[in-house]
């Protein structure tokens, strides 16, 4: 027991020394253009594990100049508006910033959000991020007005969908690889870190996420964020493209045990739905199609229903021609795999190579059945 409290004040006092190295001051130094007569500006600053909107504190401008000091933890978000509330009407009317430790220099000119803001470490990366960025974020965006032109001059949806379902993929690619690159060149820089999460959602892939976090500064890695990604991202890692899928049995239609390693020898998908669930049946054409074209190369459909009322489930299987293994422990959300898999909601799947390791997630229309045409054809490359 002695060892066992020695080891625990150790660890406490760690903590405390982590807490003590992160936390410092900030000041801001401001000053107003008489002009615009302003004569309080309202503060607020929260941290980006906290969503809600901070208590706001009154900001005399006195001779067009004003101070703002206080203590941080870690790079937050600040807030200066001239509504109390933070929610200003005119939205010229608030400026958000990445608020860091050190003296922040802030000048407003003309607008208070088109004030500029220097000596914040953490903004200045984001600012110097951002315009990199919007490269990517204006062909994105360009694809997009596109596409809604299209639409109304009464282009069918899915002429739409096959028009521009490519260009955006590979817009959206190259927008996350340089986001990678960014990470990997700043890995000092507390945006580095925030963008980790949104790379792991668009790849799938929180294996290579998690060797990403791997790179970043050791300050950053400690942080209150950091910590909450970091859990993130190992919590997500189990179902990552990358990872062996986790194994599980379930009853299937005739009441009959099946396990997910029963399939394996074929490429799966691994599928959650419900009879209930409007876009999952959207869908299941698309899953129809694809099990028909490629069930006899090796490719099978393995479907989770989160049903609770067992007569509703086997409807919808008959209903949708859905002619693949079935199971069900009928639990809804708490379907012992939809818990595994960390499944909140539905439609999801999983592809699964024959091996049993995890190699798509989410693919559904033209996504699944790209990643099954490549597939299948590296497989005819490789026999023939």
């Amino acid at each position: 027991m002695r060892y066992f409290k020695f080891f625990l004040c150790a660890f406490l006092l760690l903590i405390a020394a982590t807490v003590f190295a992160q936390q410092g001051t900030f000041i801001i130094n401001g000053t107003v253009d008489t002009s615009l007569k302003i004569t309080n500006l309202y503060f607020g600053q929260s941290t980006f594990s906290n969503n809600d909107l901070p208590n706001s504190k009154k900001i005399p401008v006195t001779n067009g100049r004003f101070t703002i000091a206080g203590n941080i933890l870690e790079p937050g978000t600040g807030f200066l508006s001239l509504a109390e509330d933070l929610k200003p009407k005119d939205p010229s009317g608030i400026k958000q910033f990445l608020l860091d430790k050190g003296n922040i220099i802030v000048k407003i000119k003309d607008k208070l959000s088109s004030a500029s803001v220097t000596g914040s470490k953490a903004n200045d990366d984001v600012v110097r991020y951002t315009a990199a960025q919007s490269a990517y974020m204006a062909k994105i965006s360009a694809l997009n007005e596109a596409a809604q032109r299209q639409s109304e001059l009464g282009v069918s949806i899915d002429s739409i969908v096959k028009m521009y379902h490519t260009p955006l993929k590979e817009a959206g690619k190259d927008l996350i690889d340089y986001q990678i690159n960014y990470v990997k060149s700043n890995p000092s820089a507390f945006i580095s870190v925030l963008l980790i999460p949104e790379i792991a959602r668009s790849s799938f892939n929180f294996i290579e996420a998690d060797s990403l976090f791997g790179r970043l500064n050791n300050t950053i890695k400690i942080s209150p964020t950091g910590k909450a990604i970091q859990e993130y991202i190992n919590g997500e890692k189990k179902t990552s493209i990358g990872a062996e899928a986790p194994e599980f049995a379930m009853t299937d239609t005739s009441g009959k045990a099946i396990s997910l390693s029963s399939m394996k020898g074929k490429y799966v998908l691994l599928d959650f739905w419900a009879a209930w669930c409007g876009p999952c049946r959207q869908e299941n054409p698309n899953v129809v199609q694809a099990y028909h074209k490629y069930k006899d190369k090796g490719f099978t459909v393995f479907g989770v229903s989160l049903d609770r009322e067992r007569k509703a489930w086997l409807k919808a299987i008959n209903d949708d021609q859905l002619n693949w293994s079935h199971v069900s422990d009928l639990k809804f959300w708490k379907n012992s795999a939809a818990v595994l898999y960390s499944v909140v909601s539905i439609p999801r799947n999983f592809l699964l190579d024959p091996s049993g390791k995890i190699i798509g997630r989410d693919l559904r229309g033209l996504d699944l059945s790209e990643k099954l045409e490549d597939i299948f054809k590296k497989e005819l490359r490789t026999t023939n």
